[in-house]
């Protein structure tokens, strides 16, 4: 008997092969890569999108924040690279990070990961740009509970992006360590958010809570009047539920999530009941 043949180098390889069984027996599932410490952005995501979201953590040793968060843009890869086979509609990278890379390296390095993960991958910051931009947001009030370090990285990110943020707020004291933004509570994104209230926030068209481990979706929620709330998290869920559709299609969405009546109202309620 002949032994079977060699597969020659362009033979599909059943490993880089997706399979499409039981992952999608819940509907469309999405993969999450969180900062390790991270303890808002899978529930938020999974209240925003209604659908299954599958998670991995980028991990760092480094105790200064920018080293960290430098770490976690080097770690996305391999993080992708964990849901190996799983049938993925689209992939998000909940974190801001990117403010200290730049739009160029970050385009750069999602057509890379698109093409080894063979689906749509979406970072926090790309989708706050398609969010304002499906809205026709061009300035911004930012929350921005980061050390003021990272807080100016932030505007100088939204600037080379075309978007001008007009003012912005952070904590009466400025936090040493990124990783403070997790112990805050919804009262203080809307202690934060009072500031630029009363302010007027000058001439911002939005407000933008940045970042992805604080409470974003109840202040949204509770928000009745004045200028409309977006967030990290929500940008986030609208550029995943909108991978696959056209750019009237995505506004449309971006529309909806915003809207009063939006789903994910109903989901948070059902989430907040003790």
């Amino acid at each position: 008997m002949r032994p079977p043949p060699v597969p020659g180098p362009d033979a599909p390889s059943a490993v880089a092969t997706p399979r499409r069984d039981n992952g999608t027996a819940y509907g469309k599932v999405f993969g999450l890569v969180t900062p390790m410490g991270n303890p808002c952005a899978e529930p938020e995501m999974s209240i925003l999108t209604g659908s299954a979201m599958l998670s991995a953590r980028a991990t760092s040793k480094a105790q200064d924040s920018r080293t960290r968060l430098l770490d976690y843009i080097d770690g996305l890869g391999p993080a992708l690279a964990s849901f190996d086979q799983t049938p993925l509609a689209a992939a998000g990278f909940a974190c801001t990070c990117y403010y200290l890379r730049g739009s160029e390296a970050e385009a750069a390095d999602m057509a890379r990961l698109e093409k080894t993960q063979r689906c749509r991958v979406f970072t926090s910051t790309l989708a706050i740009r398609a969010l304002c931009r499906n809205l026709g947001v061009t300035k911004l009030a930012l929350i921005a509970p980061y050390p003021g370090w990272l807080a100016d990285e932030a505007k100088r990110y939204f600037a080379a992006a075309g978007l001008d943020i007009v003012t912005h707020a952070g904590l009466s004291r400025d936090l040493a360590d990124t990783r403070g933004i997790y112990a805050l509570a919804p009262a203080d994104v809307a202690s934060i958010a009072s500031t630029l209230d009363a302010g007027g926030a000058r001439g911002a068209e939005a407000i933008l809570i940045g970042g992805t481990g604080m409470p974003s979706l109840p202040f949204i929620a509770s928000r009745d009047g004045g200028l409309p709330v977006l967030s990290s998290n929500l940008a986030l869920a609208a550029s995943l539920l909108g991978a696959d559709l056209d750019d009237s299609g995505q506004a449309a969405l971006a529309r909806d999530m915003m809207s009063p009546d939006a789903a994910w109202r109903k989901r948070l309620a059902l989430w907040s009941r003790p």
